[in-house]
C-alpha cells in the first residue's frame, strides 16, 4: 500500500501513516477542532455522546503504541489507515460544521463557515485539480479491457455452458480491471496473492511449491521470470487457467509463452497480447450453486 511498515517505523508509524493518508493531517485537525468546539460550546448531551468516543479513539487508534501492539497479532500495515476515518470522526466533523455554520447566530456563523471552507481549500486534494480527464470508456476502464473480455469469450465460445467460466491471469492493474468489468471471467489468484508478487514478496520456495501453484504464474506474468516450461504449464493446469494476457512490448515473456510453453496467440490489442492454454480437463471454473440455500428462504 503506502510502503510503510510498523515493525520498522515503530511508534513513529502512526505519524507517518497520518501524513501519508491525511494530506498533512488536515482532516484529523478538523476533528480535533470539532472536539474543542464540543468541549467549550457543546451541550451536555453532545458531550456525553462525543467525548467518550474521542477518549476511546485516543487510547486506541490515535495512540502511537497501539499499531505496534496490534501488529504483533495481525498484519496491519496495509489496513491501519482505514481506522482514521471510522464513524465518530466523520460524523462529528460533519455535525459540528453543520451546527456552527447553520444553527449558530450572528458573526459566529460566518466565521465558522469561512474557517471550514478555508481548511477544505488549503488542505484538500481535489480529483479534478489538473482538469477533467474523460474516461476512454463508459465503464471507467482502459479501452483494452472490453476488447480482451470480448476476445476471451469469442475464443471460449462453445466450450462452456452457463455454469462454467474461463479463468485468466493478466499483468498488473489489468488483473483487477478485467474481473471488475466482466465477472464471468475468473482470476487465477486473489488480490492479496497478486499484491504479494507485485511487492516483491514472492520467494523461490513459493514458486517451486508442490502444494500451491499460482506463484508459478505470478513468477512469469508479474516478475518476468522464465521458469521451466513444464513447471509453468503445471501451474496453468492445476489452477485451471486458460488465458494469459501480457504486454506486447514484453517480447521476452511473449516469446516464452508462445515458443517455450506452446501457448496459442488468440489475438492482440493495441498494447497487449492474449494467449490460450488448452487444459487437459477443459471444464473451466464452476461457480458454487447456492440454489438450495435460497429455496429454504
Amino acid at each position: 500500500m503506502q510502503g510503510l511498515n510498523v515493525a520498522d517505523a515503530g511508534i513513529s508509524y502512526l505519524w507517518l501513516c497520518l501524513c501519508e493518508y491525511s494530506k498533512g493531517c488536515v482532516f484529523v485537525g478538523m476533528y480535533a477542532a470539532a472536539l474543542v468546539f464540543v468541549l467549550i460550546k457543546g451541550t451536555d448531551t453532545e458531550k456525553k455522546i462525543f467525548l467518550p468516543q474521542a477518549v476511546l479513539l485516543l487510547l486506541t487508534v490515535y495512540n502511537p503504541v497501539f499499531p505496534v501492539v496490534l501488529n504483533r497479532f495481525f498484519d496491519v500495515n496495509n489496513e491501519y489507515y482505514r481506522f482514521f476515518w471510522i464513524a465518530p470522526v466523520v460524523f462529528l466533523t460533519a455535525y459540528v460544521m453543520a451546527r456552527a455554520c447553520i444553527l449558530s447566530n450572528g458573526a459566529l456563523r460566518y466565521i465558522a463557515a469561512a474557517v471550514f471552507v478555508a481548511a477544505i481549500i488549503l488542505g484538500g486534494q481535489f480529483l479534478y485539480k489538473d482538469g477533467y480527464i474523460k474516461s476512454p470508456t463508459i465503464y471507467k476502464m482502459p479501452t483494452e479491457i472490453p476488447q480482451l473480455s470480448e476476445m476471451i469469450h469469442k475464443d471460449a465460445d462453445g466450450r462452456y455452458d452457463g455454469d462454467y467460466f474461463p479463468r485468466a491471469i493478466c499483468e498488473f492493474d489489468y488483473e483487477m480491471c478485467l474481473r471488475q468489468y466482466d465477472a464471468s471471467i475468473m482470476l487465477s489468484c486473489t488480490r492479496e496473492e497478486y499484491l504479494t508478487a507485485v511487492m516483491g514478496k514472492l520467494t523461490p520456495d513459493d514458486i517451486n511449491s508442490e502444494e500451491i501453484y499460482y506463484p508459478r504464474l505470478l513468477a512469469v506474468v508479474v516478475l518476468g521470470t522464465p521458469i521451466p516450461a513444464d513447471q509453468f504449464l503445471g501451474g496453468m493446469e492445476h489452477t485451471g487457467t486458460e488465458y494469459v494476457c501480457v504486454s506486447t512490448v514484453n517480447t521476452s515473456v511473449c516469446d516464452y509463452l508462445e515458443k517455450d510453453c506452446g501457448l496459442r496467440l488468440v489475438g492482440k490489442t493495441a498494447n497487449h497480447s492474449l494467449y490460450h492454454y488448452e487444459l487437459k480437463d477443459s471444464e473451466g471454473w464452476r461457480l458454487p450453486d447456492y440454489s438450495d440455500v435460497w429455496e429454504n428462504y
